[in-house]
């Protein structure tokens, strides 16, 4: 496009409804400006570090809650939370899930009104190698110039401090919610949510039905962050899917004084590298997707002598080449990349038991989270082809299916555990309504009221594995809180409530 055509793309979108925002911008609430007083801020960093202080770690090989004494962690942190928030524990309901999932149920005055769900998890990844390349011991709870340090101070232990002081604040004042508030902490987001996510959303749907909770208000997004000279909100309205593949190269072992031309650990090499040499996955972008959201606002709120002149261009025109602004885009930030495409990343690689004998066993795992408009079974499906390759190349068998006329030297076999991969969520509405009364209406003025009136909502998306997916079939949309990590922010939560 030329400088005219520009031109007249950049008055498009500043005269369409490309990112609107609510008008008159929302205000903040005084029932929220309690994080203002003195000494409210360093109360919260304490509350929170006393949190991280409790070791809540997940394995992916976490036994039952009665048997496996890593879950002790967890009564600890209960109790912990009760002694924190007495007003909570004293005048809501709670119900444990699953064994350590809690589940809050704060009764609205509207009965008939669909509830609104505030979600965190309490576990964390395992700090348990390398200890000695941490700035503090990742358990110690310390605050630092403003900082806090610590497991769990940005995932998520900050969301649920945050959101149970929001309500152990309002309980304080006396104020009532209209519609029923749950709040909704996991216990294993961090190896898939089996127990907690997936048992929470079973609780939900039998509490309210399928689509019976209004919205969801959960970890993940981009954050707060200034692009092109403007401040954004990033909530995450959609969710990468989740997948685990192993791949196992059985042959016959040996010992390694007189070896085969091949071994189980160089064909597993081979297929590994096959697998990470493939341009198989792209970015994908499209009209309805959060990223082609994201950037729309980029363009329309940037500082116009900031934002590159392709991206204005590309969407102020009636037919967008989505292909040739999703690969710029990814060329830019794998960020953003991994937001539009699948991604596949070797894991773990096991093999051998001792330096002179040949393993008779590889196996690797690959992770890999599932784009948007893709599925899981697709993905298995470019699995198994780029693994296919080696196995006829080298005269193995593949999933014990003969492959080659030469004989075979071995097989190998793709799996993978059906209850613990997740589809791609569905994607949340993400535009204002008329009337700005929808759920991204409401968030976006919580946002406007609690950053200031200029920072602007954008849509973004999650690269997976936050649970979500399994309460697709409870909620009607799903957006996840901004927040600044220098702070605790609680009044996002206050006065996303209020709201």
């Amino acid at each position: 496009m030329g400088f005219f055509e520009s031109k007249l793309t950049l008055e498009s979108i500043t005269s369409t409804d490309v990112c609107v925002q609510p008008r008159p911008a929302a205000l903040p609430s005084n029932i929220s400006r309690f994080v203002e007083e003195p000494g409210f801020s360093d109360q919260a960093a304490q509350r929170l570090l006393g949190a991280v202080r409790i070791p809540t770690m997940t394995f992916d090989d976490m036994g039952p809650i009665t048997e496996d004494e890593r879950w002790r962690p967890f009564g600890e942190f209960h109790t912990y939370l009760q002694g924190s928030f007495p007003r909570i524990h004293s005048q809501l309901r709670l119900e444990y899930v699953g064994g350590y999932s809690l589940v809050y149920t704060w009764v609205g005055k509207d009965k008939k009104a669909e509830p609104l769900l505030l979600t965190g998890h309490l576990d964390v990844v395992p700090a348990t190698t390398a200890l000695d390349r941490w700035t503090y011991p990742p358990f110690s709870g310390v605050i630092q110039d403003g900082w806090l340090y610590g497991r769990g101070v940005g995932d998520c232990k900050n969301n649920v401090i945050g959101i149970m002081t929001a309500v152990e604040h309002l309980i304080k004042i006396g104020w009532e919610p209209t519609k029923t508030i749950v709040m909704a902490f996991g216990q294993d987001e961090e190896s898939s949510g089996q127990r907690g996510a997936k048992k929470i959303a079973e609780y939900l749907e039998t509490a309210y039905g399928t689509h019976g909770v209004g919205l969801i208000v959960d970890e993940g997004g981009m954050g707060l962050d200034t692009i092109y000279g403007t401040e954004f909100a990033l909530p995450a309205v959609a969710e990468k899917g989740f997948m685990n593949i192993d791949i196992q190269v059985d042959m016959e072992g040996g010992h390694a004084s007189v070896p085969p031309k091949h071994t189980s650990i160089g064909i597993l090499s081979k297929v590994v590298s096959n697998i990470e040499d493939s341009a198989t996955f792209t970015p994908e972008l499209k009209r309805d997707s959060p990223i082609w959201g994201y950037v729309s606002c980029l363009a329309r709120h940037g500082d116009a002598s900031l934002v590159p002149t392709w991206l204005r261009e590309a969407v102020g025109a009636k037919h967008p080449d989505f292909r040739q602004v999703a690969q710029t885009l990814a060329r830019e930030s794998a960020a953003i990349r991994y937001l539009m495409q699948t991604s596949k990343a070797a894991t773990i690689f096991n093999a051998g038991v001792k330096n002179n004998a040949l393993a008779e066993v590889a196996k690797a795992t690959f992770n890999s989270r599932v784009e948007l408009y893709s599925s899981v079974k697709s993905v298995r499906q470019i699995y198994h082809d780029l693994t296919e390759p080696i196995a006829k190349r080298y005269s193995l068998r593949l999933q014990n299916r003969t492959l080659s006329d030469e004989p075979s030297i071995g097989n190998i076999t793709i799996s993978w555990t059906e209850e613990r991969d997740s589809e791609p969520s569905p994607i949340s509405p993400f535009h204002m309504n008329q009337s700005q009364t929808g759920a991204w209406s409401i968030f976006s003025r919580a946002v406007q009221a609690t950053f200031g009136k200029n920072v602007i909502t954008a849509p973004s998306a999650m690269t997976g594995n936050t649970g979500e997916p399994y309460l697709s079939n409870s909620i009607r949309a799903k957006l996840s809180m901004p927040l600044r990590y220098k702070i605790l922010c609680t009044s996002s939560f206050a006065r996303f409530l209020v709201f």
